[in-house]
């Protein structure tokens, strides 16, 4: 099945027409065609679900770790559930911090030990903080 060409796909040839004949052109019914395709983004940004980057985390020398949440909860669900965004950050860094120790263990190098070390104690005080957040909440 061969693809068609860009130039001929519906879809660039609707923006080309909403932008000469609605924009730069006379036709009302072409700008609100323009309005609808070119502001579509805008909408979803505004109305749709996103994913919702919960940590970053620093891997060696120049890597990071993005934890994302590709389908958020609503505030509703989440207060129902009882999670908070501080938990699931100290999840997240307790997860990385469980994948250095398993590679520490398996490659026990120096740096390898330091970085497990460190991130462990990331961990930790990602946890604390959490709790702290959980306590003054309840109080």
């Amino acid at each position: 099945m061969a693809l068609l060409p860009y130039a001929l796909r519906p879809s660039v040839i609707i923006r080309r027409k909403a932008i000469r004949q609605g924009i730069l052109g006379p036709s009302r019914l072409w700008k609100v065609v323009a309005a609808f395709v070119f502001g579509r983004k805008s909408i979803k940004k505004f109305f749709g679900k996103n994913p919702e980057k919960i940590a970053t985390q620093k891997i060696g020398y120049n890597s990071f770790a993005n934890v994302i949440n590709a389908k958020p909860m609503t505030a509703k669900e989440r207060k129902a559930s009882g999670i908070t965004k501080a938990d699931l950050r100290a999840q997240a860094s307790a997860d990385v911090a469980a994948a250095w120790a398993r590679k520490a263990a398996e490659k026990p190098k120096r740096k390898v030990v330091r970085r497990a070390e460190k991130t462990a104690a990331v961990a930790a005080a990602e946890r604390q903080r959490a709790r702290k957040k959980a306590r003054k909440r309840a109080s």
